[in-house]
């Protein structure tokens, strides 16, 4: 597995030279939850349809790790993560946005609370709400966007945990904020893969076996419960998924917009 995690990062370090030598590309070329504005003369009018908010979950963390590759060594099919964020008024890139990320590991258990069955339902869902196991921080990490608005992550294809689909949580927030009670989240969402790649992950031996049955997204009452998700592009990086995936997304947030999902009175909750 070591091998083939060195294998993934070479790639990834490619694909990501690569891509960050493109010029701006429309937000058609990536995965989109907003609909494209109209164009008059070059310029941008209109509004592209804000990436719908979703719940933060029980089991986020307010550490702000500044990291790219946030594995720490947790087994599962390695997974490069691309994001870019753009503006829903003027659907331009947003610079210098800070975008947290936290996911289960391949057995559905997050760190902070990895002594907690994934195979039962969490008792609550809401933030700050279930007591921490353990001090561990893998497969949670924050980067800032850079001048095209583009973030990119180094982990693992997620596992799942009872009662949930497949998912990543995130977060984005003003970058430059020191003081807790003046943390503003712009918005706080999950994002979801397709079917087809989670039902060929899910099949290898460090997923599986498992004493619950995974959700499909269609299944998933949070995932319906949104106009529309924010779903993943994914390709495959080799021709082995063992060898890595890519996944890539537009999402369309609103800077005016302050989140209720996770507040600063959240924050103060000695949990998170």
């Amino acid at each position: 597995m070591k091998s083939e995690r060195r294998l993934f990062l070479k790639q990834a370090s490619i694909t990501g030279a690569v891509f960050s030598l493109l010029p701006l590309v429309p937000a058609g070329a990536f995965a989109s939850s907003h609909n494209q504005s109209k164009k008059e003369e070059g310029i941008d009018i209109g509004v592209c349809e804000m990436t719908p908010e979703e719940m933060s979950g029980p089991y986020f963390i307010n550490n702000k790790l500044l990291r790219r590759n946030i594995t720490e060594d947790e087994p599962g099919i390695p997974l490069l993560l691309t994001m870019k964020v753009i503006d829903s008024v003027t659907c331009k890139p947003l610079h210098d946005i800070l975008i947290d990320i936290w996911h289960c590991n391949a057995m559905g258990k997050y760190s902070g609370w990895k002594y907690i069955n994934p195979d039962l339902e969490a008792p609550s869902s809401n933030i700050g709400t279930i007591s921490r196991t353990d001090e561990s921080t893998f497969l949670r990490g924050a980067q800032r966007t850079d001048e095209e608005g583009i973030v990119r992550f180094t982990t693992i294809f997620p596992g799942f945990y009872a009662g949930r689909a497949i998912h990543i949580h995130l977060s984005a927030r003003n970058a430059n904020v020191q003081k807790r009670q003046e943390d503003k989240f712009y918005f706080v969402g999950q994002l979801y893969f397709p079917e087809d790649i989670s039902k060929e992950v899910m099949s290898n031996d460090m997923y599986s076996p498992r004493d619950v049955n995974r959700l499909k997204n269609e299944d998933d009452s949070i995932f319906s419960g949104v106009k529309r998700a924010a779903i993943l592009t994914m390709k495959k990086i080799g021709d082995n998924p063992l060898d890595g995936l890519h996944g890539k997304i537009v999402l369309s947030i609103n800077k005016d917009n302050v989140s209720k999902k996770i507040t600063p009175k959240d924050l103060a909750k000695y949990t998170v």
